[in-house]
């Protein structure tokens, strides 16, 4: 009997959305470039600092991998851009960068089951209509419901300007802990 009460304490740690689960680890996808690095790290210090997960990053060698990662299941989150990620499932990007972000959303959640995330306020360096969001597994935010409320935070908080400002620092992780606490979000 006197296991029924930790049973229920173990349950509703791993259920209260501000709190990690133990042992659960998510892993952040990212590509080899400044931008992705930087990124991961914003992403992954912003999860361990307001839940307690324990967040590991995996460097893929170009976005592509990053993102056959995420549909494998080897990655839990990615940041990806609107324009490749409706190539990659031979759709025409739209003329307009909302345009881009509605269709690669449902097109992602149709075909692929990942969650497409709002944009994070930097486009591809290469297509200014192309914004950037986190791409999150349909499985990983079951797991961790309060995610997709988190990573919500993050909407708009890195324009262009300021991400290639973050991006000429030698250490991604110090640069992405100090945008973070001076963005209030740790």
């Amino acid at each position: 009997m006197k296991r029924l009460p930790l049973l229920t304490l173990a349950l509703w740690l791993c259920a209260t959305p501000t709190l990690a689960c133990v042992g659960k680890t998510l892993v952040i996808g990212a590509d080899r470039s400044a931008r992705g690095r930087l990124v991961a790290q914003v992403i992954a210090i912003l999860i361990n600092e307001r839940t307690g997960t324990t967040v590991k990053i995996t460097e893929f060698p170009t976005a592509d991998a990053v993102h056959r990662g995420l549909a494998a299941g080897d990655v839990d989150i990615a940041v990806e851009y609107a324009a490749p990620g409706l190539a990659r499932l031979g759709l025409a990007a739209p003329d307009s960068a909302d345009d881009a972000v509605r269709a690669v959303r449902a097109a992602y959640q149709e075909r692929l089951n990942l969650a497409w995330l709002q944009p994070l306020g930097f486009t591809d360096p290469g297509d200014a209509k192309s914004p950037a969001a986190t791409v999150v597994r349909k499985d990983t935010l079951k797991k961790f419901p309060a995610l997709s409320r988190l990573l919500a935070k993050t909407e708009g908080v890195l324009p262009d300007g300021l991400l290639a400002g973050l991006t000429a620092s030698a250490d991604p992780a110090r640069a992405a802990r100090e945008f973070l606490k001076a963005k209030k979000l740790i």
